[in-house]
Formats: C-alpha cells, structure tokens, sequence
C-alpha cells in the first residue's frame, strides 16, 4: 500500500518515529510520499529518504508559512530539486480557510512551484482550503496539469473539471466518516483516486482525536472499498497502480 501524502519530517513523528515506521510496515504500507512544507522540512524529508529508500520525499512550501517571505525562498527549494532526487513539489497551492498569508502572495507562491515542477516534469502536491476555482484558474493560466488534489474537500461538480484537466484526486481519513466524501468518490473514475493519510493530521474514524499516522492508512482502504463495493485488495492494487503512474515510480 502507498501512503500518497504524508508528513514524517513533522515534529509529531520525532519522539517515536522508527517504531511509527515499524507499525507502517507490519500494516502492509510498502511506500509513502513524505512531503515537506517550508525549506527545514523539505530537506528533512530529503534527508529521511536517503536513510529509508521507502520514503519518498516532496519538497514545497505550505501556503500557510507567510507566503510573502516564503517567495524569496523558492530558489533554496529549486536548488534541492536540481541537487537531490524527488518524486514531487509540494505541498504547494491555496488556503483560504485559515488565510495566514495575503492571498496574493499565497498566489504568487503556488506559481513558483508550478514552473520548477513544469521544468522538471515534476507532479504537484496541491493543498487548497475554500480555493480550489482560483487554484485551477493558475494552472489553466499557467498551463500544467500534472499532480494531485491532495484531501480532496470540495463538490462533485469541481472534480469533474480538476480530473478532467489531468489531475488526480487524493483521499484521507475523512473519507472513513464523511458521507458527502463517500458519494464523491464513489462517483469518480477510479484510475484517478489516490489514498493518502495526511498523518499527522485527519486520522480516519477509528482513531479521530488522535495522532495519525501512515499505517491508518488500512482504515481508509477499508472504508473505500466498502463503499466502492469491491475487495480491499482489489482497490489497493488500482490506487497503487495510480500513484505508481503518478509519482514514476
């Protein structure tokens, strides 16, 4: 199973971060893509992938690390992409929920990491909170559709359109106890899903309130693939196949 969104390098996972590895084995999670979210991060997950070949870093700046500093950095980020080798940019896109940074500079931010990813055929890690129309407005201006809708939140009506652009949509833990997540991803074509876990954030029904962590990611197969109709092991093997093609691995 490949864990599609995750974020090891965060504080979190610090104190007991080999045993959480260990649990996401015995679980059956075979890769995970573990994404940075400002330039510390990013490198920490470059770092943690050369220690375990499984976790396979991304490298980005979150919208919510004061885009308007962060746009300066977005050189340090092309440099560990030119360096080192990664398997996506992000977690890169929009928040307009919490709105921490000018939406401008949020803007100007996401377009930076859309042409280092348009320039070395990278897929993008795309966040967005209440953004999702001026997210595909940028990249139908910018002109690149390669990369995920990470924990996906928004209607049926706006999936139609990102996955008709090229995009895959991701699914985390809410998926195991949000109904309006259920009847979307029932509904979509399934060689576009992925499934993710977001950990340490959206741990799925079974462990809500707690630290999440990739090998919950089971949990969120399981509901799925209940609502899909179709064996665990039957999905795992397409959404496996989808993040393979994705991420080439």
């Amino acid at each position: 199973m490949i864990d599609t969104h995750c974020h090891l390098i965060d504080p979190q996972f610090k104190r007991d971060f080999d045993a959480v590895l260990k649990r996401a084995r015995e679980a059956g999670v075979s890769r995970i893509i573990n994404a940075g979210y400002d330039i510390e991060t990013s490198n920490q997950a470059v770092a943690q992938g050369k220690k375990f070949n499984w976790l396979l870093p991304a490298v980005g700046i979150h919208p919510n690390e004061a885009a308007e500093e962060m746009i300066k950095e977005m050189e340090k980020i092309e440099e560990i992409v030119t360096r080192e080798k990664v398997v996506a940019i992000g977690e890169t896109g929009l928040d307009y929920y919490r709105d921490f940074s000018p939406r401008g500079a949020q803007k100007e931010l996401f377009r930076k990491h859309i042409h280092i990813a348009k320039k070395h055929s990278l897929p993008l890690l795309i966040h967005t909170r209440r953004s999702i129309d001026d997210a595909l407005h940028i990249l139908q201006e910018e002109g690149y559709q390669c990369g995920v809708f990470h924990c996906y939140s928004g209607s049926y009506e706006q999936a139609r359109v990102i996955l008709d652009m090229g995009f895959h949509l991701g699914f985390a833990g809410v998926v195991t106890f949000s109904r309006r997540a259920q009847e979307i991803v029932t509904r979509l074509p399934i060689d576009k899903i992925l499934l993710e876990t977001d950990a340490p954030f959206l741990a799925p029904a079974g462990h809500r309130g707690q630290r999440n962590e990739p090998s919950f990611i089971i949990e969120t197969l399981q509901s799925v693939s209940t609502a899909m109709g179709m064996s665990p092991l039957r999905l795992e093997e397409i959404v496996d196949r989808n993040a393979t093609t994705l991420f080439s691995l």
